[in-house]
């Protein structure tokens, strides 16, 4: 094909004279809604959860967060946040480079954070005694496995395109971009065997810039057997538990 064919084509879309094959796509992709249908009964379906997951932020996102990997547990739903949760993971706090060693969790009734880097440990009624060091961790938490209207944002949203399919640590995934409004978008990747997520790249502008978050998981365990002890703070051993809120 000559090369002056795509310029050609460029030329007459600026100017509005395209034939009918190039009609833009509708707005939400009868097929994208069909799939993400799918995807929203098969996640309605899990309680509990355990995986493997990786949080990369970028520009304005690592304003509020570092990149983060470990493991997350978790299951139930309180209205707002996960009822119980888990996570073991090293993060990078936001706007420092070193590496730290973290567990954070909650059983609905108390919140905890260790930071094995201190050798300390946080505990309070209030989720908020993680501090900013452990909201960075909640990065690796995709709460719609065990929120009760998981995908409701992107069923109702703008625009939903089916962008075809795109593998995840070795998991064949079909991807879907969403846009919810001019400030916000997502590309959703979920696993064409049990329509579950395994990737979301999130997409955003503030008052400070563009952001992303950029978050994988692996090694999912639907329904595992979890023993409830691992909600709640156990003080390891020559660990000081400290009487105030988290950094």
């Amino acid at each position: 094909m000559s090369r002056l064919v795509p310029v050609l084509v460029i030329g007459l879309a600026a100017t509005g004279w395209v034939g009918a094959e190039e009609t833009p796509a509708p707005a939400k992709s009868p097929e994208a809604i069909e799939i993400l249908k799918k995807v929203d009964a098969a996640t309605k379906a899990v309680d509990s959860v355990r995986y493997q997951a990786r949080s990369t932020p970028t520009g304005a996102a690592l304003n509020f967060a570092g990149v983060s990997e470990g493991t997350v547990v978790m299951e139930g739903w309180n209205g707002r946040t996960p009822e119980k949760f888990r996570i073991d993971a090293k993060t990078k706090r936001p706007g420092n480079e070193a590496t730290v060693e973290l567990s954070a969790g909650g059983n609905g009734e108390t919140y905890f954070l260790i930071d094995r880097s201190t050798k300390k440990a946080y505990e309070d009624m209030d989720p908020q005694v993680m501090g900013r060091t452990g909201q960075s961790l909640m990065g690796l938490v995709m709460a719609e496995f065990v929120h009760d209207a998981p995908f409701d944002d992107e069923l109702n949203a703008e625009n939903v395109q089916l962008a075809g399919k795109e593998t995840v640590d070795g998991e064949e995934c079909f991807k879907i971009d969403v846009v919810y409004s001019p400030q916000q978008s997502s590309s959703w990747f979920f696993s064409t065997k049990d329509y579950l997520p395994r990737r979301r790249i999130q997409k955003f502008t503030t008052p400070q810039g563009e952001g992303t978050i950029d978050r994988t998981i692996s090694a999912l365990e639907v329904a595992p057997k979890l023993d409830s002890s691992i909600y709640a703070l156990v003080l390891p051993e020559g660990f000081q538990k400290i009487d105030d809120f988290a950094p």
